[in-house]
């Protein structure tokens, strides 16, 4: 699933947050559970000898920060200097080989905390806070709270002999657009996000940020849970996961007014699957996008057919979700594919989109 292992973290704290467990923005909340953050710095460059120029936190991380990617941290090839710092320290980020532990995340952040939107390891930070707030590892938290009561049986973070034996083959594209696996699914997978096989030598440090493995179908019954939550404003309902104030803030917008989004244009951009009217922002101004704590958010009806107020992400290898809070739809088009964009995926995952709204608008 790669990053579509994010949302289920953003539940995990929100679930946290609706037992009064937590808090996204108490900014005491992350000092006291996560303290390897206190010490962290700002990469501001290199100087003439090759030596980081660092600089001092001025603005207080905290969950909400961690969860919207505006927390500072970057992933490894997504800034120039994170880059170089990895690269000259030897800094292994591989998060889901064998043996993971929280050193793996100890990176400097790329900019002040609240100044941009940047994709990164914010979230598996967050996923660490659940860890020390509730005593437990990722993998039965979200095994008790999350997958059972949505009867998820085939997600988990281990590799054990069930999920293996149906699992899809991860696959390329080639340049003609044809398709070929990779050897296995593991120890082959490329650009640094090969994983550990042996289930019993996952973690202890689960990933917050990928490294689940689940079916289509089961990612869909988290999603029916999140939807059952817009009314459920006693926390009473067991068909839902969140209470209905946690529901709203999935399509809140959580980027500080005053920040930087262009990385996040940027990102949507090199995606292709967007309605192309949301990406205008770069040449009107008119903000069209956002980011909640869990969700990129479109702020006008998408050609597509999801309505203004919708959210929706995905993972690496083509694992694509939508939630509509207006209309109450969600889908998942899902398949397990490295490739190049444009990529003819994505064409089928407007037309799944497409088909969906137009067969609701039938009836």
């Amino acid at each position: 699933m790669f990053s579509s292992t994010k949302l289920v973290t953003t539940v995990a704290c929100l679930q946290l947050c609706d037992k009064g467990m937590a808090s996204l923005d108490d900014a005491d909340l992350v000092r006291h559970h996560v303290p390897e953050l206190e010490a962290t710095q700002v990469i501001t460059g290199f100087d003439e000898q090759g030596n980081e120029q660092m600089e001092d936190v001025r603005n207080p991380i905290t969950l909400r920060l961690l969860l919207s990617h505006t927390s500072g941290f970057c992933y490894y090839s997504n800034d120039a200097n994170i880059t170089r710092w990895h690269d000259k320290h030897g800094f292994d980020w591989r998060f889901l080989k064998a043996n993971t532990t929280v050193a793996r995340y100890q990176t400097p952040l790329a900019f002040q905390p609240g100044a941009k939107w940047h994709y990164g390891t914010g979230i598996d930070w967050a996923g660490i806070l659940v860890t020390r707030v509730t005593g437990r590892s990722l993998e039965d938290y979200f095994q008790e709270f999350i997958f059972r009561p949505m009867k998820m049986t085939s997600t988990s973070f281990l590799p054990n002999a069930s999920i293996k034996e149906r699992m899809m083959s991860l696959t390329q594209n080639l340049d003609n657009m044809g398709i070929t696996a990779y050897p296995d699914n593991f120890d082959s997978i490329p650009f640094g996000l090969d994983r550990e096989s042996d289930p019993d030598k996952v973690g202890p440090c689960f990933a917050g940020g990928a490294g689940l493995l689940s079916t289509a179908l089961d990612y869909l019954a988290m999603l029916r849970g999140i939807m059952a939550s817009a009314a459920n404003d006693d926390g009473s309902s067991d068909s839902a996961l969140l209470s209905s104030g946690s529901f709203r803030e999935l399509f809140h917008d959580s980027i500080p007014s005053d920040a930087d989004r262009s990385y996040l244009l940027e990102a949507m951009t090199g995606q292709t699957y967007h309605d192309p009217i949301l990406l205008r922002e770069k040449e009107d101004g008119i903000k069209r996008t956002g980011h909640s704590v869990g969700l990129l958010l479109n702020f006008v009806d998408s050609c597509y057919g999801r309505r203004a107020g919708s959210g929706c992400w995905d993972g690496a290898a083509k694992t694509q979700y939508w939630l509509d809070p207006v209309t109450g739809l969600a889908g998942v088009c899902m398949t397990n594919i490295f490739g190049p964009n444009p990529n003819p995926f994505f064409k089928l995952y407007n037309d799944v989109e497409r088909a969906a709204y137009d067969a609701l608008s039938s009836k």
